[in-house]
């Protein structure tokens, strides 16, 4: 069910460049709800590049949380679990804006949701805080197509990348916009978690998206979600074969059942891990994934900021300690066996000798449980080696900085995949009730030494809070990092390097 913030408030209007918009005061905070920044990608625009909204007439109330893009849980409890509750819909594509101030020059930050490219929203209650807007920061949450409809690849004939393509939309728009809503645009900082991270990332490897952010904080997620052509041609076979159209008729199927083909196909992936119908995208289990198509996305978001295609960005990129602990509840107990037969897949996916890499990592970790190796051998393949890898390949032409949240636990411990996102958006009201209990902080003054040094980044390049060290600039030759606990934060050596070693 959408909901509706109430109207009895002080009324607050802007002028857009699409027409005047008239939000409301909330704590406060200006709020603007549900404005759009594209057109309706619906019917015949389905899988076009984002459109300009058609301008409109009079002022359009902004009070609202707008459909968000059309979905259906799916990648089991983590996927689960971040799928939207609201009301979908293929209307226009909207964001969120809420500021301290209209009249101001404040920094910016674009936070990117995660979701395995498939779930969740810029509208979930977690966001609705205004947390960095009460700390004097204008924060923008924006909606953007998701799974088939933003990534199945249609080949040249279609644009690739229809996610990402409506998040450089969602820049633009800050471009033109945002300092009518007391933003400064020239200095915003590209933000996002999961599947947002990787978004993050793989805009910093594109053309399009060049001057159009400032800084990116890249939230347990880098460089490994991407496909090859051949990869996703392979999928938009099997996707239309699960429907039985040809990709010329995708435009005129029911969004209902486009989404439950969708679903087929990620769960199998997810579960299944089978290499030879999903290629290297069983490496991190989805099927629907930006594309390395030559345009839109010139090279590998790695290869690519390693030339230097976002010389200049600086970046706070991290994990936490135990980013597959919540992905691992699916399994029971393992033997080795069972943890070769599982990673073999995805290990292979990625080049590497799934026997070798199971071997170094008991090694490693000589009387864990089965379980706990998969669990530390998958949260490394998907978040802490490619972190590492991503940060190394920007440091020589941007400023990097690293951090891990979250105390270090036994082998398949930690601060389970998402549990800085409750920190970073914390309500100093303390959480709302429709807030899920992951995002709620354990430690409230954790939570905001937290959220005050992600201000600190967005507003002066560097994570700092009270009582804290400088987060240090990134040289891959010490690798140290701010490794952020509730007992302390400290400088550190990257422990994650040894495992690191394994995989190289």
């Amino acid at each position: 069910m959408t909901v509706t913030t109430p109207v009895d408030r002080t009324p607050v209007s802007v002028t857009t460049t699409s027409g005047p918009v008239e939000g409301h005061r909330r704590s406060g905070i200006a709020e603007f709800l549900g404005v759009p920044y594209a057109a309706a990608p619906a019917g015949a625009r389905r899988f076009e590049a984002p459109a300009r909204p058609e301008p409109w007439t009079g002022t359009r109330p902004a009070h609202s949380y707008a459909p968000v893009s059309p979905q259906v849980p799916t990648y089991g409890p983590v996927g689960t679990a971040a799928a939207s509750a609201l009301d979908d819909g293929e209307g226009p594509l909207t964001l969120n804006v809420r500021t301290p101030a209209v009249d101001g020059q404040a920094p910016v930050i674009v936070w990117v949701h995660g979701g395995g490219y498939a779930v969740g929203s810029g509208s979930e209650q977690v966001l609705r805080s205004a947390a960095f807007a009460r700390s004097g920061v204008v924060e923008v949450t924006p909606n953007y197509r998701l799974g088939v409809i933003g990534l199945l690849y249609l080949g040249e004939g279609r644009p690739a990348n229809r996610s990402l393509l409506d998040l450089i939309a969602v820049l633009e728009w800050v471009r033109d916009n945002i300092a009518r809503f007391g933003g400064d645009p020239a200095r915003v900082t590209l933000a996002g978690r999961s599947a947002g991270g990787f978004a993050v990332a793989t805009l910093m490897a594109m053309p399009a998206a060049r001057g159009l952010f400032r800084q990116t904080l890249v939230q347990s997620g880098a460089s490994p979600a991407y496909l090859s052509v051949p990869t996703a041609e392979r999928i938009t076979e099997l996707f239309c074969r699960e429907l039985g159209v040809t990709p010329d008729e995708l435009p005129g199927v029911p969004v209902g059942r486009l989404l439950q083909a969708q679903k087929v196909l990620c769960d199998d992936a997810y579960d299944n891990h089978r290499i030879e119908l999903y290629g290297e995208g069983v490496a991190i289990g989805l099927p629907f994934q930006p594309v390395v198509d030559g345009v839109t996305l010139p090279d590998t978001p790695e290869a690519a900021v390693a030339a230097g295609a976002a010389a200049g960005v600086s970046m706070l990129i991290g994990t936490t300690t135990g980013e597959a602990v919540t992905h691992a509840t699916v399994h029971g107990e393992l033997t080795d066996d069972d943890v070769l037969r599982l990673v073999r897949p995805r290990v292979q996916a990625v080049g590497a000798d799934a026997a070798s890499v199971v071997a170094g990592y008991r090694g490693l970790f000589p009387a864990a449980p089965g379980k706990a190796v998969w669990t530390e051998l998958v949260g490394d393949l998907v978040f802490q080696l490619p972190s590492n890898r991503f940060a190394a390949a920007h440091a020589p032409h941007g400023t990097v900085r690293k951090y891990l949240y979250g105390e270090v636990a036994a082998a398949g411990g930690g601060v389970p995949h998402g549990g800085e996102v409750g920190a970073i958006w914390r309500d100093p009201d303390g959480p709302a009730p429709g807030v899920p209990d992951r995002f709620r902080p354990r430690h409230s003054a954790l939570a905001d030494r937290v959220h005050q040094a992600w201000v600190s980044f967005v507003t002066d390049g560097a994570p700092v809070a009270d009582g804290w060290p400088v987060a240090p600039v990134f040289d891959p030759a010490h690798a140290e990092l701010l490794h952020i606990t509730p007992t302390g934060t400290v400088v550190a050596a990257d422990r994650y390097q040894p495992c690191l070693r394994l995989w190289s």
